[in-house]
């Protein structure tokens, strides 16, 4: 069975009113952690579909959202999301700093994301950019 061309979900909180949004818009994916009033307040992105682009021309809106360059993206190969029983949010709150998303995909730890926190952390990611910071394992 194929993968469908895009992907949407929404994750929430309800005692905090966080929610995290996972959206692959079928060329990338990114996830966004939003306030109580919908505001977004972190994001990060998660994957490319298909082979990362060499360069990515920050300069150019009409390619929001960027793919991430080859220099920051792990050659590991992973099976887009499809679905979202293949997701979990943990949620962390500290008496010491903001509130914290960890994103879940298939068991593994993914994604970290943290309320003022951008880009947040990306298991996919190699090297610390303007998309994703290195998720240390």
């Amino acid at each position: 069975m194929g993968q469908p061309e895009s992907f949407w979900a929404q994750l929430s909180d309800e005692g905090a009113g966080y929610s995290v949004i996972v959206e692959d818009n079928g060329g990338k994916a990114y996830a966004y952690l939003l306030d109580a009033a919908g505001v977004m307040v972190s994001d990060v992105w998660l994957y490319n579909r298909g082979p990362a682009p060499q360069t990515t021309d920050w300069s150019d809106p009409s390619k929001l959202p960027f793919s991430n360059p080859a220099e920051f993206v792990s050659d590991v190969e992973f099976e887009p999301v499809s679905s979202a029983s293949e997701l979990f949010v943990q949620w962390n709150q500290y008496a010491d700093r903001p509130i914290e998303a960890r994103l879940w995909v298939r068991g593994q730890l993914f994604a970290i994301l943290q309320h003022g926190m951008a880009p947040g952390k990306s298991r996919l990611a190699v090297k610390n950019g303007p998309l994703a910071k290195v998720l240390e394992r």
